[in-house]
């Protein structure tokens, strides 16, 4: 079977249905992946699979199945009912498969996942150099890992499908533990292969460091519900230090962090780019941060509770807004009105935003605020806290695991992070206190809601609930609700079996 780098020769399957304007690159002609010849063919290749990291990480759809976490909630008018569902808990049964929104990370991380597909099986055939065809099959396998490590996290077991060739619907879902075991399998071999961090003069792509970032995430995930092995805590806490001793990457001064300047530091693992001279499309995230009176969209702010625990500090100022812009769209260009700013308890949405989103947005675009600073998929900050955990959790608590995790909340607190400082450091830290760290340090990430299910602590979190918060809850959570129902689309066009039913963990 012949694969096409034209994206509409590859799928039409049970999975997805897209457009051929999902990806929008011409690269000329069609190149055939079983024909690469050449270096230039390889990443010509690989291409469409950072593209598309680059269109999934886009904005906060992405992560529509997390806003259940108390670092999000949204507004409770307008076009955001996709987000209200899963901010309340209204699903758990099977309901509400149908909304909008809730696919768009199962299109775009399978997506990922086929164009991998197509390249490594297109790599058995190249006449290119070895060491060159190593290298981009590790970085297609480690990317392929990611995008299911994604899926696996918010849907559940998956279909493992590998192998290039186009789905017939016909596929069943493995379980969790297998999807765990190929997933490692794709990281351990893109580990072996990867250039080290920097070797590359193309940024945004993986290295050694990411594939040992993902394969501590991983193992943490996997040493958590719902497979609860623990020993996978000592190998989590193994590759976090290795990456932690390459001596690479370094924490950026809390005030310097989300900044334009500092996109692609060597705090970021790995990023998805984006380009002003692509198009206005660029990073959404801004624009879903801010609320329409900053001339965003009013998608996603921190919840009054998560607010109020923060603590005090440089991080807290670095990570919200609480003057809020007060901005009309006039004349072609976005203006400031009178009053420039109005506190956050007075504003439309009578919550903060997220500054973290929004210290890098571009008001020359268009009507609405937007951004092209790299979206972070990993960052340095959260392999420390990895490995301060699964050290903690493993039982194997030691001085370098205080050492990261206060290094962490040194930057918090606006020290310098490697220099210790007694008004700050702690002298020992539970798996609680870490993951609390770990909520502070990466809010409004979308990383805090899988912490939450992984430890079982979602139902605690979510009985602290401000009763102030404008979207109501359907229903208290319960391990019913860990699991996002998997697309209508997808159960209606295939043998694959709704959640529950369908969810099996060995």
């Amino acid at each position: 079977m012949k694969y096409t780098y034209k994206i509409f020769t590859i799928f039409a399957s049970f999975l997805f249905v897209f457009s051929c304007s999902d990806l929008e690159e011409d690269r000329s002609g069609i190149l055939s992946l079983d024909n690469l010849q050449s270096e230039g063919d390889l990443v010509a290749a690989l291409t469409p699979i950072y593209k598309q990291l680059q269109v999934t990480y886009r904005g906060f759809l992405i992560r529509t199945n997390t806003f259940g976490s108390d670092d999000l909630t949204t507004w409770w008018g307008g076009n955001k009912a996709p987000l209200r569902v899963f901010d309340g808990f209204n699903y758990g049964n099977g309901e509400n498969a149908d909304i909008n929104w809730l696919d768009y990370d199962w299109k775009g991380f399978w997506k990922l996942i086929y164009h991998a597909n197509s390249l490594v099986n297109g790599l058995q055939t190249s006449t290119a150099p070895e060491a060159s065809k190593a290298i981009i099959e590790a970085e297609a396998r480690c990317l392929r890992a990611i995008a299911y490590l994604s899926l696996v996290k918010v849907y559940g077991n998956l279909p493992i499908i590998l192998d290039g060739m186009t789905p017939t619907g016909d596929e069943q879902r493995a379980t969790v533990l297998e999807n765990y075991q190929h997933i490692e399998v794709d990281l351990l071999f893109a580990e072996a292969n990867l250039p080290a961090p920097g070797s590359t003069a193309n940024v945004g792509r993986a290295s050694t460091s990411v594939a040992k970032t993902a394969l501590a995430d991983l193992y943490l995930t996997w040493a958590g519900w719902p497979v609860k092995d623990p020993s996978k805590n000592a190998l989590a806490a193994t590759k976090a230090k290795e990456v932690i001793d390459m001596g690479y990457h370094t924490l950026l001064p809390i005030n310097e962090l989300w900044s334009m300047e500092n996109a692609n530091s060597k705090e970021s693992i790995l990023s998805a780019q984006y380009s002003k001279e692509e198009g206005a499309t660029g990073n959404q995230m801004p624009a879903a941060t801010s609320f329409h009176m900053a001339r965003g969209w009013s998608d996603m702010y921190p919840e009054l509770q998560f607010f109020k625990d923060f603590p005090e500090g440089a991080r807290k100022d670095a990570t919200f807004v609480t003057d809020i812009p007060n901005r009309g769209f006039s004349g072609g260009k976005i203006v400031t009105k009178t009053p420039a700013t109005i506190s956050w308890e007075k504003s439309e949405r009578f919550h903060p935003m997220y500054g973290k989103w929004t210290k890098s947005e571009d008001l020359t675009v268009g009507p609405r605020t937007i951004g092209f600073r790299p979206i972070e998929v990993y960052r340095y900050a959260e392999v420390l806290l990895i490995y301060a955990e699964a050290k903690a959790a493993s039982g194997s608590m030691d001085a370098s695991a205080l050492e990261a995790l206060n290094q962490v909340k040194r930057r918090a607190a606006g020290l310098d992070p490697n220099a210790a400082n007694p008004s700050v450091d702690v002298t020992s830290a539970t798996v609680n206190d870490i993951v609390t760290e770990k909520g502070w340090e990466l809010a409004g990430e979308h990383k805090r809601w899988f912490d939450l299910i992984r430890t079982e602590t979602l139902e605690e979190v979510t009985a602290k609930r401000d009763p102030k918060e404008q979207v109501p809850l359907v229903r208290q959570p319960t391990k019913d609700q860990y699991i996002t129902p998997l697309p209508a689309e997808a159960i209606a066009t295939s043998k694959l079996i709704q959640n529950p039913q369908g969810f099996k963990i060995r």
